[in-house]
């Protein structure tokens, strides 16, 4: 049985559009799937173009990377983009040039729509969530968990999870979490807030110099560990204005954690207010602190709705639900390819897929790269860590576990210069970078100068 050849390019396989790619290419064994990132591509697709021929289809997961090689890849095949949300339309607005056009949510769809793109083109696949994953803990698991965090058993915990580089214009409403926590601190005796993710200096000394205990975890690498991050939590807010997800809403309501959230992204449609989850008002810090500390009190509802929140993720939002979607928005862009080019259409996109039905849910847990000659392999995955590392030393300052990252591709690959260039870039002062780079120039030109 012949299998759809597809790129997936994310903006890191570590994060969300990463995930994303991963469970599509997982859930849908039609496809042989090759998974690597935008400054991957930069690197292997330039020193070996021909290698752009190895593929059916190009999904970008992500709506940054595909700004440079949508032109290029949607000469050779049918390109899928991605539509998230919109702050900036002139950063992503190439992107309506896809053959197809995934939103997360239908509020997107609507989003997109407005700005000129034929409905045909666009489909709703919402993100989903591994619910085997994020699943709810056993009593001892979160004991265990909040011990590790050094969270008491009777403290009041409320979560957030993201990255501080994707809250461009504050669209995660960070203002609106703080004012509420700092509001909360007044009605609920012992508080403290479990924030996941790189970037929240500012904001966590915001809440210690306000008396709020906070407990930061700047970085989670495997999907395992994050998921038990969600066990220590009593709630988890969503304060946002904009969000393409939000994907850590669907997270903590899989593992029936109790969520307050705006009506954003796919919450307006899934969420059923005081069923499921608490709906509440944009901007609004004082709804987030009230409801809380209501809910606080009573045991017995917030599990009610943590328990309606895990079936309602079970029966909508499973990511072995959501991402079989893929089939009617691939067969869209070979058949909106085929008229674009003028050729005609040599896959059957729909017939690919029922031959494969039957067959066996990929459970590897590495990154798939089917589409890549094995001996370019290895260099892909220590390329991905490399970029990975670069990428939250630049946006995140997480330059100790950058460093880790550095230093194991480095034993992993030790005739590479890789590993050591990154290292010289973003671990060393510039002023010994400048050292080196003069010793290494007066080195290479010792030889020419015995030879006059």
């Amino acid at each position: 049985m012949s299998r759809l050849r597809v790129l997936f390019v994310p903006d890191s396989v570590h994060w969300v559009t990463g995930t994303i790619a991963k469970s599509i290419a997982r859930f849908n064994p039609w496809i042989e799937a090759t998974i690597a990132s935008g400054p991957v591509i930069d690197t292997i697709f330039v020193e070996q173009p021909e290698l752009m021929n190895n593929f059916d289809l190009v999904h970008f997961t992500c709506p940054y990377a595909s700004r440079e090689w949508l032109p290029r890849f949607r000469e050779l095949v049918p390109c899928v983009t991605s539509h998230h949300h919109v702050t900036d339309w002139e950063l992503i607005k190439h992107n309506s040039d896809g053959d197809a056009i995934i939103v997360g949510s239908p509020e997107w769809s609507d989003d997109i729509r407005a700005r000129g793109v034929e409905t045909e083109r666009v489909f709703c696949v919402p993100y989903g969530v591994d619910a085997t994953v994020f699943k709810p803990p056993t009593g001892t698991q979160r004991a265990e968990n909040r011990r590790k965090l050094k969270l008491e058993d009777s403290t009041t915990v409320v979560g957030f999870f993201g990255k501080n580089s994707s809250n461009d214009d504050d669209r995660k409403g960070i203002d609106t979490f703080t004012k509420a926590i700092l509001s909360l601190k007044n009605r609920v005796p012992a508080l403290a807030v479990l924030i996941v993710g790189p970037g929240w200096q500012k904001l966590t000394q915001e809440l210690d110099s306000a008396g709020v205990q906070c407990v930061w975890v700047p970085f989670v690498e495997e999907l395992q560990d994050l998921g038990k991050m969600y066990h220590a939590l009593d709630f988890y807010w969503v304060t946002a204005r904009v969000e393409g997800g939000p994907v850590t809403l669907l997270e903590a309501m899989s593992t029936e954690v109790c969520c307050l959230t705006t009506a954003v992204g796919i919450a307006r449609e899934l969420v059923v207010d005081g069923e499921n989850a608490v709906l509440l008002p944009f901007n609004d810090p004082e709804a987030f602190a009230e409801r809380t500390a209501e809910l606080s009190k009573d045991d017995r509802e917030r599990a009610r709705m943590g328990t309606n929140a895990r079936r309602t993720i079970l029966e909508k939002m499973h990511v072995g639900i959501t991402a079989t979607g893929v089939v009617d928005v691939y067969a869209k862009a070979f058949e909106n390819f085929a008229t674009r080019r003028r050729v005609v259409q040599a896959i059957d996109v729909h017939q690919i897929a029922r031959e494969g039905a039957a067959s066996d849910l990929s459970s590897a847990t590495e990154v798939p790269l089917n589409g890549l000659p094995r001996h370019l392999r290895r260099r892909v995955k220590m390329l991905e860590s490399l970029a990975f590392s670069e990428h939250l030393v630049l946006y995140h300052n997480q330059r100790r576990v950058a460093l880790g990252m550095i230093m194991r591709e480095w034993l992993a690959n030790p005739f590479s210069s890789m590993p050591l260039r990154v290292l010289l870039r973003r671990m060393l002062p510039v002023s010994m970078v400048a050292r080196i780079v003069k010793l290494k120039n007066r080195s290479n030109s010792a030889p020419e100068l015995v030879a006059h």
